[in-house]
């Protein structure tokens, strides 16, 4: 790949991490995102649930930094009480509002429609489905722990290793992989160098 490509990407990630490091509304939907992997992965859902699960965090993570972008771009022009400062930040939260609503009904219709796979999926592997939500204690030091480095340090190798046996026999790959890839970002937030200005 083209150096200028490789950089973009860098630079991609490192907004990505940084707002996860900074902004307590991105944390959450990490959180829940993570959540929704680890669990919906247990349950051999369809295709289409698996997609549109997938796709509705996604989207409410991509919202989130669009929000960010926008108030941190609106605080650079002005610092001032305005209007139109306002209207700008509301609006842009509002459309992360109605994403994140979207994306508790896309569950709610993927785990009404699934409830006879989400039985037998707690009937047969009910510890796996204990694990999971285990593993989502590392995942929520990670993103909302004062920081220590040896505790920091403790939740990366207990939730890397439950994330990756969890993964290895899940019924859904892309679930999994999105849980692995939301425990990363946790992870490399928590590495972040934390502001003064974080929300």
């Amino acid at each position: 790949m083209p150096a200028g490509i490789l950089s973009s990407f860098g630079h991609a990630i490192r907004g990505l991490v940084e707002v996860t490091s900074r902004e307590r509304n991105m944390k959450v939907h990490v959180l829940a995102g993570t959540a929704v992997g680890l669990l919906g992965a247990e349950v051999a859902l369809p295709v289409g649930a698996r997609i549109a699960l997938v796709l509705a965090t996604m989207l409410v993570l991509a919202a989130e930094m669009g929000n960010s972008a926008l108030e941190a771009l609106v605080d650079l022009h002005t610092r001032e009480t305005r209007e139109e400062a306002r209207r700008v930040k509301d609006s842009a939260a509002g459309a992360v509002l109605v994403l994140a609503v979207g994306a508790v009904l896309v569950a709610l219709a993927v785990a009404a429609a699934n409830l006879g796979a989400i039985r037998q999926a707690l009937s047969l592997h009910g510890a796996r489905f204990l694990l999971a939500v285990v593993a989502l204690g590392p995942v929520a030091w990670l993103l909302f722990g004062a920081r220590s480095a040896g505790v920091d340090r403790a939740a990366t190798v207990v939730g890397a290793l439950l994330v990756a046996f969890l993964g290895a026999t899940a019924s859904s790959a892309a679930l999994s992989l999105a849980a692995a890839a939301l425990f990363v970002l946790a992870a490399a937030s928590a590495a972040f160098p934390r502001s003064q200005d974080a929300r």
